[in-house]
């Protein structure tokens, strides 16, 4: 009885030490500070406490981690912002017919770069469904876009 007690006081008391090491330490609290910037979407301020944290300290595992899925959630990003201005674009083509073969061939060229770069974008089981979401949603507009214009035949299966 008295060993158990005493393996758990040690325990505990290894699990504070570990705890207190990294709340002091430099590297892990900016690796720290850099994941919840990365929890609460603010991508840009992660990644540079995660770099910050990572120069400190290359064994520190949670700034690597962040500073990954960091990259990750931006690509993300850059991909539903520019379908955004890809479709809006679009749609400023749609309302001013007549609509020019340049406007068609150019219409063309956003889909299948969309379409293109969905396939590319990494995968991580820790990446945001909510950003993967988005991404898929943005993806499925310009394939139905596609689709509709240029025949399903014509997307090539990846």
């Amino acid at each position: 009885m008295q060993s158990k007690l005493l393996f758990l006081a040690l325990s505990i008391l290894l699990l504070l030490l570990m705890v207190l090491f990294a709340l002091t330490n430099p590297s892990y609290e900016k690796a720290f500070k850099a994941k919840w910037y990365y929890m609460s979407g603010e991508y840009e301020q992660a990644l540079i406490l995660a770099k910050e944290a990572y120069k400190l300290d290359p064994y520190n595992r949670v700034a690597l981690t962040v500073m990954r899925q960091t990259e990750i959630a931006r690509e993300f990003v850059d991909y539903i912002k520019e379908g955004k201005a890809y479709l809006e674009q679009i749609e400023s083509i749609a309302n001013n017919p007549p609509i020019q073969q340049s406007d068609k061939i150019r219409i063309k060229m956003m889909c299948e770069v969309m379409i293109d770069k969905y396939s590319s974008l990494p995968s991580s089981k820790l990446t945001e469904s909510e950003l993967i979401e988005k991404a898929k949603e943005v993806y499925e507009k310009f394939k139905r876009l596609y689709e509709s214009l240029y025949g399903k035949s014509q997307i090539k299966q990846k």
